[in-house]
């Protein structure tokens, strides 16, 4: 059996690092397109490890599973919360805070062309208040088909990713785990 490098960012420190260089450019700018492309192929293979038997996951499953990583990535968590820039109303999936950096994540278990027009509205409401913070959408991995495959989807996610910075988290979930993977805006565009 041939020894294969671990996966890219697989490790506690290199995902911490990797969220943390989300915010400052020339940190983002050091990860080649070699090793890109390494990680989306392991995102690819932890998909079709995903299992396609269980549903989706829902709304309130996604936000606990990016609150653990969060947390665990030592961020402030605030879940389902309004943002005192803005109208009381209005109201968050999650909100994480370190220093004075701010995470905005947005839930969409499904990503859909409705979902991406509602990401689209909400990350110009955001940005317009907070222009600094990071805009994430959080799904589940059996919808990475739909961000990578070359189409209507994937296009208008390049162009948000290249506008606004959004980024995605990848999640699953089974019986013996929870795994959460960031892909940052720089990623998706690479």
């Amino acid at each position: 059996m041939e020894d294969r490098e671990p996966d890219p960012f697989s490790t506690y420190q290199e995902n911490k690092l990797l969220l943390n260089s989300i915010f400052m450019k020339e940190k983002m700018s050091k990860y080649s397109k070699q090793l890109v492309d390494k990680y989306f192929k392991s995102l690819l293979r932890a998909h079709k490890k995903a299992e396609f038997a269980r549903d989706l996951l829902e709304i309130g499953m996604i936000q606990d599973i990016v609150s653990d990583y969060l947390k665990d990535m030592q961020w402030y968590v605030k879940h389902d919360a309004a943002h005192t820039d803005f109208d009381p109303q209005y109201r968050f999936d999650l909100v994480a805070r370190k220093e004075k950096r701010t995470i905005t994540v947005l839930i969409h278990p499904e990503i859909t062309r409705q979902s991406i027009l509602e990401v689209q509205k909400d990350i110009f409401n955001v940005k317009k208040e907070m222009p600094s913070t990071r805009v994430l959408v959080a799904t589940d991995i059996q919808e990475l088909p739909y961000i990578l495959e070359k189409g209507t989807l994937s296009d208008i996610i390049v162009d948000m990713a290249k506008k606004y910075k959004l980024g995605m988290l990848l999640v699953d979930k089974n019986l013996d785990y929870q795994e959460t993977w960031l892909v940052p805006s720089e990623f998706l565009y690479a």
